[in-house]
């Protein structure tokens, strides 16, 4: 077995989460995980590989000019409140490179209702298609909220407890974003959509690594 080093436990830890607030992370994010992207491992495996982000997507199609996009948030449940969290939604508002709005959900209501206006992208006075993508983060999970192994630790430690890791040797991926939430988009005229983004799926080989990684940064973190 190859050893795991504090280089190596550096490098998983560098990148804990995918910041959706930065349209870079965005673009990491797609590069990664949608349908015939580069696949998670494709920089190396970080913390952020071993989770699994919800994101949501609307087609956006223009005839010049914008049209409103409208997210509608509600709470799973009946009476209950939205947890606190933010809607991050990355998009174009003119041609050019797309930009990141977001807004905060939460109590006391049980539903909230968003507007921004989109652009498909392409030049004005032309009819274009494109697409928006969102996420809603709950506020326990926005990164930044502590040192890389303390939420190093608290992540593995989900993964391993919710799995039965230790008895069972089985591994699953942490559920990120809009959990506890459900969202509904309508751009233009269009109908309402709850459509999530198609994502890579995970090769027998990359979740051996993911594996493997996650194993030996566990042990490290708890020497």
């Amino acid at each position: 077995m190859v050893e795991f080093t504090r280089e190596d436990l550096d490098a998983f830890l560098s990148k804990t989460d995918f910041d959706f607030s930065q349209t870079a992370d965005w673009e990491e994010f797609l590069e990664e995980r949608r349908q015939g992207g580069a696949g998670r491992d494709a920089d190396g495996i970080q913390l952020r590989d071993i989770k699994n982000y919800a994101v949501g997507t609307a087609t956006v199609i223009t005839r010049g000019g914008t049209v409103t996009a409208r997210f509608n948030v509600r709470t799973l449940g009946s009476g209950l409140a939205l947890p606190p969290g933010i809607l991050y939604v990355y998009h174009n508002d003119s041609p050019g490179p797309k930009k990141v709005s977001s807004f905060y959900v939460g109590p006391p209501t049980s539903s909230a209702t968003f507007e921004l206006e989109v652009s498909s992208g392409g030049p004005d006075g032309e009819e274009g298609w494109g697409a928006l993508y969102y996420v809603i983060i709950k506020s326990g999970n926005l990164p930044g909220q502590g040192l890389a192994e303390m939420a190093g630790k608290r992540a593995l430690r989900q993964a391993i407890r919710s799995a039965g890791w230790l008895t069972r040797g089985g591994f699953r991926l942490l559920s990120m974003g809009e959990a506890g939430y459900d969202v509904t988009v309508q751009v233009g005229y269009g109908a309402p959509t709850r459509d999530f983004m198609p994502q890579e799926i995970i090769s027998d080989a990359g979740m051996e690594q993911i594996e493997e990684t996650a194993r030996n940064a566990w042990d490290a973190l708890t020497d």
